[in-house]
């Protein structure tokens, strides 16, 4: 992929309450994250917002007083609903200001960023690779990557960032490196359509290959086909099987 497809350096990350909806007897809050042109939304009543808040305050040292209290009397009025969509969204935002480079991993998982945003779709890859990377490459099995997951593995190596911003040594960028040198069998698994609840089109995400060492055969989407340059591997390879196939309709799994 060509250098200028890229972004220069990662977003802002922005949330907001952008609504509620009542399912049953309680409320659920609507927030839309939001990184650069990437957008996705989250769902969670309130009972979510206290579980993550119980766990940023002793380990993170989040004051008690920062979420809104527990409302019983017409919790569902639309008034309180509205009132409250204010508080919870301003407290997000407090918690994304307090932590701008190491998003702690309850409020990570809270907001999804596993599954849309950069960092935390890395560590996540790289913290699975670190329990069962090494059995996976001994058992020669072909191993299936996003677009997605491509895409952010690249934009950390692009960004020159530390490979591992939260701390947690299973998370570090280097068991992904390690892997993808060594694996041999690749599938990539890519959606038509936007994934999940994001506007994010995989088909349109650039990516750099190169990083992959060993591959004897990779399968790509056909709906990636157009956008697939093997000019950043194919010096390193003395054999290379390519093949295609349709792409999952859309979602993730």
């Amino acid at each position: 992929m060509e250098p200028d497809s890229f972004p220069e350096e990662l977003s802002e990350r922005q949330v907001c309450v952008v609504g509620s909806e009542l399912v049953e007897n309680y409320t659920v809050y609507i927030i839309e994250v939001s990184e650069g042109e990437h957008r996705w939304t989250v769902k969670h009543r309130y009972s979510d917002f206290h579980d993550l808040h119980e766990k940023l305050t002793p380990e993170k040292k989040v004051e008690r007083g920062l979420l809104p209290p527990k409302k019983m009397l017409g919790k569902n009025s639309k008034s309180l609903v509205e009132r409250r969509e204010k508080e919870l969204e301003l407290y997000l935002q407090t918690l994304l200001l307090r932590f701008p480079q190491a998003t702690p991993t309850p409020l990570a998982c809270f907001l999804h960023f596993h599954l849309y945003e950069i960092n935390g779709i890395t560590a996540a890859l790289a913290e699975e690779l670190f329990h069962k990377g090494e059995q996976l490459l001994q058992a020669g099995e072909v191993f299936s990557l996003r677009p997605l997951q491509l895409y952010s593995v690249t934009q950390q190596l692009r960004l020159a960032k530390p490979t591992c911003c939260n701390g947690d040594a299973k998370t570090d960028l280097g068991h992904i490196l390690d892997f993808t040198c060594r694996l041999r069998y690749l599938k990539m698994s890519g959606t038509r359509g936007p994934v999940g609840t994001s506007n994010i089109q995989e088909s349109s995400l650039p990516f750099d290959l190169s990083v992959f060492k060993s591959l004897l055969q990779i399968e790509v989407p056909v709906c990636l086909r157009p956008r697939l340059s093997l000019q950043d591997i194919a010096g390193s390879h003395s054999y290379l099987v390519i093949t295609f196939h349709e792409a999952e309709s859309g979602g993730m799994k």
